[in-house]
């Protein structure tokens, strides 16, 4: 994740909140040992798909995510969102950009391409700034918001939250 700039001073996130969800109509497979990925662009100048990334100002405040950064009302803190694919090509862990062994589901589907449909990764990260002017990404501009993973879950546990949570429809919430 870059880090965010108000002019050239970095801006540290109060917090982060991080879903693993379905978003296929199938069950999901624990991600295999080893799976890396990048969802978002760091070389991009334009808006992004806002199913990738987008910016907000929280669920509670009336401001639409936008692919600007908002300025946000008083008390509302600039939060930014990024989704990871949730479809795998189911063999390769890593491709050489990083992206092209995994797609994003299309109306709850994975792509023939792409068949294996895992959990899928949200991120949205909270700053204790209103946004506007003057505020950027280290990686360039306000557009190019990304973030990588690489999975380090221990297995048994991911594949007893996959079966017992994910496909079993369950919200289990945090620690569980």
């Amino acid at each position: 994740m870059p880090a965010l700039l108000q002019g050239t001073t970095p801006v540290a996130p109060t917090g982060a909140t991080i879903y693993y969800r379905r978003s296929t109509t199938k069950a999901v497979k624990p991600f295999p040992a080893g799976l890396k990925m990048i969802a978002g662009s760091s070389m991009a100048t334009t808006a992004q798909s806002a199913r990738v990334t987008y910016w907000n100002c929280g669920p509670l405040v009336d401001v639409a995510g936008s692919s600007a950064i908002p300025t946000c009302p008083q008390g509302a803190d600039l939060r930014l969102h990024v989704r990871f694919p949730s479809c795998w090509d189911g063999k390769s862990l890593d491709s050489s950009d990083h992206k092209s062994h995994m797609a994003y589901a299309m109306r709850g589907r994975c792509p023939a391409t792409h068949p294996v449909a895992v959990p899928a990764i949200a991120l949205i990260f909270r700053y204790p700034i209103a946004g506007g002017t003057g505020v950027s990404l280290s990686s360039g501009g306000q557009h190019s918001a990304h973030a990588d993973f690489f999975n380090a879950w221990n297995q048994p546990v991911l594949t007893s939250l996959v079966d017992d949570c994910l496909n079993a429809l369950r919200h289990c919430g945090r620690g569980t």
